[in-house]
């Protein structure tokens, strides 16, 4: 006897539900590509860390996904939890926007739908992930039906979309950043007896900030250098930017590289703050920057 199966989607939004680790190594790209490129096309962003309720998480991720007009997964790592959330969704016929760092990462299965791969060497990566990204939405939003990705599920009421609003985000709310640390910069610092010097490459896009940076230090056997890539924001004249990938240049003794986060403030020519190393946000180090 087949059972048929009915799941009630009654009412959707003009939200997306964004499925992605919650880990600081993502946090950059949420927060900085993800979340103002829905608020610039007047679509809610809803991240499962950000619902606040009694209910139990997993209710409320489901409620989310069937209230949502599509599903945003970064797939990077392959993830069971977000593999998981991407199976509810498609058991719904909810679009899927498929976010990953590593094109292998995408199962066969999933390879024939909506993915957009972007490469955090890049040093534009943020800008041309924010331009794909628009533009898969936009196609998302033409076809205004539930898609049929599992046969015999079938979705109730029939849905009625809301419209979204045309308005065009008002860009002279956008505030311009105040300081410019675009250029070549370079310091040093030491943790547990290790000095690191580093030399910066920094580019600059209002408030958005990207850079690269060479990373030299001597521990234990042998010299090692890492190129490690970074993001950040500008907040009036200070400044956060975080590792997002690495490399080495030359391995020495060590085997990993622990991505690295700076707090850092202009004083005229020099960058002063502190350092830290996102597994351990609270054991910060000084450091000082200067341009050349």
């Amino acid at each position: 006897m087949i059972k048929e199966i009915k799941i009630n989607v009654d009412k959707v939004e003009n939200s997306c539900f964004v499925v992605m680790p919650f880990s600081m190594l993502y946090q950059i790209e949420y927060e900085n590509i993800i979340k103002p490129c829905l608020e610039e096309l007047h679509i809610k962003c809803i991240r499962g860390d950000e619902i606040y309720s009694k209910q139990r998480i997993m209710d409320d991720i489901w409620d989310s996904i069937k209230s949502c007009r599509f599903v945003i997964a970064e797939l990077t790592g392959k993830n069971p939890n977000v593999l998981y959330e991407i199976g509810l969704a498609h058991a719904i016929g909810k679009p899927v926007i498929i976010l990953t760092r590593n094109s292998d990462d995408v199962p066969f299965d999933l390879k024939d739908l909506r993915y957009l791969y972007y490469d955090v060497n890049d040093p534009f990566w943020g800008n041309n992930l924010k331009k794909g990204l628009t533009n898969l939405i936009a196609k998302v939003l033409e076809n205004p039906e539930i898609d049929n990705y599992l046969s015999d599920i079938t979705t109730i009421p029939k849905i009625d979309f809301p419209k979204i609003s045309q308005t065009k985000p008002d860009k002279t709310s956008t505030k311009k950043s105040s300081i410019n640390v675009v250029g070549n910069w370079k310091g040093q610092w030491t943790t547990a007896s290790t000095k690191h010097e580093i030399t910066l490459s920094i580019t600059q896009n209002e408030n958005d900030i990207s850079a690269v940076g060479t990373i030299t230090y001597d521990k234990d056997k042998g010299i090692t250098v890492v190129q490690q890539i970074f993001e950040g924001k500008i907040k009036q004249d200070s400044l956060t930017i975080q590792g997002v990938n690495y490399t080495f240049i030359e391995r020495g003794d060590s085997d990993d590289y622990g991505l690295d986060i700076f707090d850092l403030k202009l004083n005229k020519d020099k960058l002063l703050g502190n350092t830290y190393d996102k597994d351990d946000i609270k054991l910060k180090t000084p450091i000082t920057l200067e341009r050349i």
